[in-house]
């Protein structure tokens, strides 16, 4: 059995290209700080955003993994938590939740069995692969609270008690970190011109949010082998 997910693999590979950007600034810092600030504050500022799309990208990766595991594994459907089924079929419910009128709710009604009434029982396996870009809509913030709700679908309610049993002493400082950077990157986004980081101050985040990954990765492995089957 691997140590990580490869979910997570793919995450520190991504790494590579914020840290190329990272050394390119420290680079261009250390070479003259005054005369290249912009090109540092270019660097750093892109180093951000890339950073907290690879988390993201994460997470979903690893959450996709889980849902491919379900159909690649025969997994029993006995044990999956009801808002398990609830977020595969979210769009369709949603429509019928919102539809008013006898025929829209009908048609709705209708449109949910034909997709998804193979999936929506007990007895065996899946049938056929989980939609993860249905399965994950919704999720577009890497935020800690975020993160919790998104892995509380699969019906993993202990995360935060297992990541803080995990990073002990280390976690508040890294949780606190990860919603450091999604702050960081909205401002960044909205064009706040003020907001950046310099290159050591990115090499600590980046570590931070490598090491709440890491984490992550180790307690929902464990949590889904348990309740399901291996996923790294």
């Amino acid at each position: 059995m691997s140590r990580y997910t490869a979910a997570y693999s793919q995450f520190t590979h991504q790494l590579e290209e914020v840290e190329i950007l990272r050394r390119t600034a420290a680079s261009r810092e250390r070479a003259d700080a005054l005369r290249l600030r912009d090109e540092v504050n270019a660097l750093c500022r892109g180093s951000i955003v890339l950073l907290c799309a690879h988390l993201e990208a994460y997470v979903r990766g690893l959450g996709e993994l889980a849902l491919d595991s379900m159909t690649a594994r025969l997994v029993p459907r006995t044990g999956v938590a009801a808002q398990m089924f609830y977020h595969m079929s979210q769009d369709l419910l949603r429509e019928l939740r919102d539809a008013a009128e006898p025929e829209k709710i009908a048609e709705r009604v209708f449109a949910f069995l034909t997709a998804d009434l193979p999936l929506w029982s007990r007895q065996g396996p899946f049938p056929s692969p989980i939609s993860a870009e249905r399965f994950n809509r919704g999720f577009a913030s890497p935020a800690f609270k975020r993160v919790v709700k998104y892995l509380n679908r699969f019906g993993y309610s202990d995360y935060g008690r297992d990541l803080a049993g995990r990073l002990q002493a280390r976690f508040q400082v890294t949780v606190n970190m990860v919603d450091h950077l999604v702050d960081t990157r909205n401002k960044v986004a909205h064009g706040d011109p003020a907001v950046s980081k310099t290159p050591a101050e990115l090499a600590e985040m980046m570590r931070l949010v490598r090491m709440f990954c890491s984490a992550t990765d180790s307690v929902f492995a464990s949590w889904w082998r348990t309740h399901f089957c291996s996923i790294r």
